[in-house]
């Protein structure tokens, strides 16, 4: 099979181009982001749409609006910034997760067979996590002299959900973001 080549504008081009300085911030738009320990800013590179179930969520967040969204890749591309210590809630994923530490060193934890495990992120170490596997991040150490480390993450598919673990949720309603749900009668 031969791939048809095409020959477009510059402007076609440059409109799927996102410079790092010219990403916005955002530090809001998932429910844990309310949390002291889950503060962090996404700088969406390239978008999805959001997914529409019951109780998902967005990975990026609904108000992580992406620099390149006219293009459906397949996956979603973000940068996020955290100081020492903060990071996301225990989360799972019904796609593949993958990560780089671009600056700092980053800590990301996941539910295995034996228990809660870990491995360290040193700049440009790579890891991928698999469809269902509850997982969390959190920024151990930002470069010398600045105040955040910065990760890459990259998920599949064109409208990717994400769901809180349930230890997650009980530390949102702990902090009065969810309400339980009453008991059924």
């Amino acid at each position: 099979m031969t791939i048809a080549t095409v020959k477009p504008a510059r402007s076609e081009v440059v409109s799927g181009l996102a410079r790092f300085g010219d990403l916005q911030r955002c530090e809001d738009g998932l429910p844990d982001m309310q949390l002291p320990e889950c503060r962090r800013a996404f700088l969406n590179v390239l978008g999805f749409d959001q997914p529409k179930g019951d109780g998902q969520f967005s990975p990026f967040g609904d108000k992580a609006k992406a620099r390149v969204s006219h293009i459906k890749a397949g996956f979603g591309v973000s940068f996020i910034a955290a100081a020492p210590g903060k990071g996301v809630l225990m989360h799972t994923h019904d796609t593949i997760e993958t990560f780089m530490a671009m600056k700092g060193r980053w800590k990301l934890e996941w539910q295995g067979d034996q228990g809660d495990e870990h491995v360290i992120l040193e700049p440009l170490d790579f890891i991928a996590i698999e469809v269902g596997v509850q997982r969390r991040f959190e920024c151990v150490e930002a470069p010398a002299g600045e105040a955040e480390g910065l990760l890459l993450g990259m998920i599949g598919g064109n409208a990717p959900a994400a769901e809180i673990a349930p230890e997650g949720i009980e530390r949102l309603v702990e902090a009065g973001i969810f309400q339980r749900e009453p008991a059924a009668a």
